[in-house]
């Protein structure tokens, strides 16, 4: 009998294409998706642009999805053998450290942390947000330098989990974290209780216009096509002297979305590569 194999599909594009493959590649079906670029430890060197890499659940609809993208991107199916899977997601992740406390690293390596270290374990899942990507690094690095304790945190698009799980490590109270993905609900849950923050958090595909409260931080790591779309219920959810961080942006999108925010006040922005994170305070009154 011929060992099972897992299908993925693998899709070059340049920048600006790039948030609208992936999004092809969810409605397709994908179940989980890596973006390799200049700036993760396995880059498309020769092009300058971005790998996007597919999981499908079966052949018949990685298949499907092959034949969808090649009709507007470079794309090709692989297979990497059904026991070999977890260690394929291993591939190119190692610790990293974000700011001057974060130390982040998968759960397959021993954390070499030094004293004041908060330590955070992330391993590379079928939902977004593992910190090897600028936009979440960004994020991270403003929780880094603002969480000083006792902080409530609401994170919109959780994915992985990182970002509330990361300001709970950091002291924050407590943390509510929505997505629209069962998967990622599940994954921030597991993310939770690795980290020893699961009692402080709660995950759930709640719509946003349901949550119930104000909050000290409010995270949104989406795309800017998205959060353009969000701004009175973001802004209804902030407490009056919370902060609201905003990633997913490209730079030349930045206006675009400052204005969207209006009358927000930018505190901060902060940039790594070619993306950006905004940091905004409801106005003074």
């Amino acid at each position: 009998m011929s060992e099972a194999r897992h299908p993925f599909v693998t899709v070059r594009v340049r920048f600006e294409q790039l948030e609208l493959a992936e999004l092809r590649l969810w409605e397709l079906g994908a179940t989980g998706l890596e973006q390799r670029d200049q700036t993760t430890l396995v880059r498309d060197a020769t092009s300058g642009g971005a790998v996007v890499i597919a999981a499908f659940p079966d052949e018949a609809s990685a298949q499907h999805a092959l034949h969808e993208m090649q009709s507007q991107y470079e794309a090709e199916i692989l297979y990497v053998p059904q026991a070999d899977w977890a260690t394929e997601w291993r591939r190119g992740f190692g610790a990293q450290r974000i700011g001057k406390r974060l130390l982040l690293h998968p759960s397959w390596e021993p954390a070499e942390s030094k004293p004041g270290d908060v330590v955070l374990t992330i391993d590379p899942e079928n939902a977004f947000g593992s910190g090897d990507h600028e936009t979440t690094r960004l994020v991270l690095q403003v929780l880094d330098e603002r969480v000083g304790g006792a902080e409530r945190v609401l994170d919109v698009g959780c994915g992985s989990g990182i970002l509330s799980i990361a300001a709970l490590r950091l002291g924050a109270n407590s943390a509510i974290a929505t997505d629209i993905e069962e998967d990622s609900v599940i994954v921030t849950e597991r993310n939770a209780e690795l980290n020893g923050v699961g009692p402080l958090i709660r995950a759930s595909t709640l719509p946003l216009a349901e949550v119930d409260g104000v909050f000290d931080f409010v995270l949104a790591n989406i795309e800017t096509r998205v959060l353009v779309q969000m701004p009175n219920d973001l802004q209804a959810r902030l407490a009056p002297d919370g902060l609201l961080v905003l990633s997913g942006i490209l730079r030349p999108e930045r206006d675009e979305l400052l204005s969207a925010y209006s009358p927000m006040t930018l505190e901060q922005c902060l940039e790594e590569g070619d993306w950006c994170a905004c940091v905004l305070r409801h106005p003074e009154p």
